[in-house]
């Protein structure tokens, strides 16, 4: 009999010992965790446990022993010890590897000792980790008390809700017998044929191929843009500097005779305007954020790559991974075009986001018996991490990429501007109504440009701005990874925990112990003004 049958069939009776409600135990069940899914959304290991802490009572079934109500329900009470005073006259769910907290198999235990939890007697039996689960036992009791109500709950509107929960902490394999014991089972994966395997092989290692041949082609248009940001620096400023001196030269009085100084006077028009058209030019490309953005692609290539071919190593690919792998080229091909036009990347977006190369993240599913490593307190420690990750790591590389964005704008328009007005300068040097006032401009003008044009290329804002951008992503791609985990109901789809674990410490630069101080920044009273460390310890 299943978990959802044995609460169903507590429509057929009504606890004596409870005078608040005299409707079946199902709907005080249903109460209970819907006034607890109410208050707190986000643990929903508690909103279980207020569905199944009465399910004991089926022990007052015929299929169950039909024991008589005193023997089932009212207050519990310790047994070797002396009464206290204010004494009124879960093995299951254990012994099979539930996912559910040790706080909910306290609660199911104890939360009909009174004593305990309402008069504070035989504290003195209590450990530390009981002390811990009372609390949470306090929280409960608070719904199992006061939540009893008239009105009926919607069976078949939150029946599949709870359905879900019982599937993910581990209880939907869990089948009761009238021997109080229980057997579980998982449905074996149906076997590929030698032929099948040979044509998934043959797929992903053409996908392989592609990956390579890609990997390739950006390593060297990374290092020809590179080339590109050097080269125009180099030349532009070179450009600058000469059209400054020969503006210099050109306003030196040297007599009435002076034709050379026409020439270079035209000389340094010529030079700053086309200083001016190649910094137009490369404020709009941005050759460092290029030789940035295929660095970074290289490097995704590459990792791509090293993934396909450790999944060759473990075992046969199945059609999940080459269709996986094949959404991982179309999202890298998008986020990284090879052409430079058109299919360049905007490099003054209107909205700093975080990069994106990679598609809608599932998770990997570890077909294994038990709990596939996960437990509360792994879910408790990556909803930890999430937060963290979302309200610091991710916050701190987009508001940095803003703040470079807006600096680079005025660099890459300052830099044409100064130019073009140390053009106009030069031409009107000689003007007796100007004066010395052209000269000057045209001079001061050109060592501006050029050196607004080494902050901006020589100093690589633009690049540093791609950079933060892509750290974001880094950021971004690890919070859908936990989040998908998270979001599967069902734990045996979910990537093995220990295993998922070890990666995301990895990724951020800590050991396991780190993340684990993590988890208290899961709680719903810790507001995002209160987490001041950084997930992520690499950069």
């Amino acid at each position: 009999m299943s978990i959802w049958e044995c609460i169903e069939l507590l429509n057929e009776f009504v606890d004596e010992s409870d005078p608040d409600l005299d409707e079946p135990q199902i709907e005080h069940l249903l109460q209970t965790a819907e006034a607890i899914r109410k208050d707190y959304p986000e643990e929903d290991w508690l909103h279980l446990t207020g569905l199944i802490h009465d399910l004991g009572k089926v022990l007052l079934h015929p299929s169950f022993g039909q024991l008589p109500q005193w023997a089932v329900v009212g207050d519990t009470f310790p047994v070797g010890c002396a009464f206290d005073e204010c004494n009124v006259h879960h093995k299951v769910a254990k012994g099979n590897k539930t996912s559910l907290p040790l706080a909910g198999l306290f609660i199911i235990r104890y939360h009909s000792f009174y004593p305990l939890h309402k008069h504070g007697a035989y504290q003195y039996l209590m450990n530390e980790e009981d002390k811990e689960n009372l609390k949470w036992l306090h929280v409960f009791n608070k719904y199992d008390l006061y939540s009893k109500s008239k009105v009926r709950i919607d069976v078949e509107k939150v029946k599949p809700y709870y359905l879900s929960l019982i599937e993910k902490l581990n209880l939907g394999g869990l089948s009761l017998r009238q021997d109080d014991t229980a057997t579980s089972f998982t449905q074996p994966p149906r076997p590929t044929t030698a032929s099948e395997d040979e044509h998934l092989v043959s797929k992903i290692h053409a996908i392989l191929d592609a990956v390579a041949d890609r990997a390739e082609m950006h390593a060297i248009i990374g290092a020809q843009r590179n080339d590109w940001n050097h080269l125009f620096t180099n030349s532009i400023n070179a450009i600058s500097l000469t059209a400054s001196l020969m503006a210099g030269i050109s306003s030196i009085p040297v007599g009435e005779a002076a034709p050379h100084m026409l020439a270079f006077k035209l000389s340094s028009v010529i030079l700053f305007t086309a200083a001016t058209g190649m910094m137009l030019i490369t404020s709009k490309i941005q050759p460092s954020q290029l030789a940035e953005e295929q660095r970074n692609a290289t490097r995704l290539w590459e990792q791509l790559g090293r993934s396909i071919e450790t999944t060759l190593a473990l075992r046969a690919p199945t059609q999940r991974d080459v269709d996986e792998a094949m959404e991982k080229v179309l999202a890298l091909d998008k986020a990284y075009p090879l052409p430079l036009l058109p299919g360049m990347l905007e490099k003054f977006p209107e909205i700093v986001e975080p990069t994106r190369w990679w598609p809608k993240i599932q998770p990997k599913q570890s077909p294994q018996a038990g709990g596939n490593g996960w437990s509360h307190e792994l879910e408790g420690e990556m909803r930890g991490i999430l937060r963290v990750l979302k309200a610091k790591d991710e916050q701190q590389y987009t508001t940095l990429g803003k703040l470079l964005l807006n600096m680079n704008k005025t660099l890459a328009i300052s830099g044409p501007l100064l130019a073009g007005l140390a053009a106009i300068s030069s031409g009107l040097i000689g003007s007796p109504a100007l004066g010395p006032m052209p000269a000057f401009l045209g001079v001061i003008g050109g060592v501006l440009a050029t050196a607004v044009h080494t902050l901006e290329h020589g100093g690589q804002v633009g690049m540093v701005f791609e950079l933060f951008r892509n750290c974001a992503g880094y950021y971004r791609r690890l919070q859908e990874e936990i989040a998908s985990n998270l979001g599967e109901t069902d734990v045996q789809k979910r990537e093995n925990g220990e295993l998922f674990e070890m990666k995301v410490a990895l990724q951020l630069g800590r050991s396991l112990s780190d993340l684990k101080g993590l988890a208290s920044y899961a709680s719903p009273l810790c507001e995002d003004e209160d987490i001041k460390e950084f997930a992520g310890k690499l950069f």
